[in-house]
């Protein structure tokens, strides 16, 4: 593991336990009150902008991907074209 797997496994645990813990208060609140209506939807909406940063983090890097796939793709179909480009000279040269 590089330091990047680590410091996102570890942003998930934490994320984990952010949500759990939000959960809970939830359940407290509605089982005899600790945290105030704002307080929940706060953390809530909070919540909710970690998730979509993650989700964000992760169509970049798959576009990145995409990105690389395409060069790649781009760059085989070239090889392909000049190898059949020089096959037809060399079939040309060597015609009876």
């Amino acid at each position: 593991m590089d330091l990047k797997e680590i410091i996102t496994d570890l942003f998930r645990i934490i994320y984990v336990i952010i949500l759990i813990y939000v959960a809970y208060q939830i359940v407290r609140a509605i089982f005899g009150g600790t945290w105030a209506t704002e307080n929940i939807l706060i953390a809530g909406m909070g919540v909710i902008l970690a998730g979509m940063f993650t989700i964000v983090s992760f169509l970049i890097n798959q576009g990145k991907c995409l990105g690389t796939l395409e060069e790649r793709t781009k760059n085989i179909g070239d090889s392909l074209s000049n190898l059949g480009r020089d096959f037809k000279e060399h079939v040309s040269k060597h015609k009876r």
